[in-house]
């Protein structure tokens, strides 16, 4: 007769040593640049035989979109990590990856020399009062 294993239900701590444990390779991997990915599309008119190679180049904020974009008969993109989607423009498509996966493309933070420091521009003995945190009742 079969012995029924029961499956152990992972912990915090045991999710946390596999991650530990596999980091490294995790960042191999997204480092990984792809092959090539060129979608090709072919039909027939009128007597011609008509080849279309579509090669698509993503980039956010100037980092490469990893993963695979592909090309209907029709020129429709879309992205496999979103596969129930498709779109009319390669830019629709990436702003709508860009609100599905709001985490992955967080603003820029602003250039710090852009705006003035006025912490820096304090004369020596004239010392700024900090307004106490406390509400005064009025």
């Amino acid at each position: 007769m079969a012995e029924n294993l029961k499956e152990e239900t992972p912990t915090p701590k045991s999710i946390a040593k596999y991650v530990k444990s596999n980091a490294a390779r995790a960042r191999k991997a997204q480092q990984m640049h792809h092959e090539e990915s060129v979608v090709t599309r072919e039909t027939d008119y009128k007597g011609h035989h008509i080849v279309v190679r579509t090669k698509y180049e993503v980039g956010i904020d100037g980092k490469s979109l990893m993963g695979h974009i592909g090309v209907s008969g029709s020129g429709a993109v879309h992205y496999h990590p979103v596969p129930n989607l498709s779109f009319a423009s390669a830019l629709d498509m990436v702003k709508k990856i860009i609100d599905v996966f709001p985490d992955d493309f967080r603003p820029a933070k602003p250039d710090s020399t852009t705006g003035m420091d006025h912490t820096s521009h304090q004369m020596s003995g004239m010392a700024m009062k900090k307004k106490s945190a406390r509400k005064r009742k009025v």
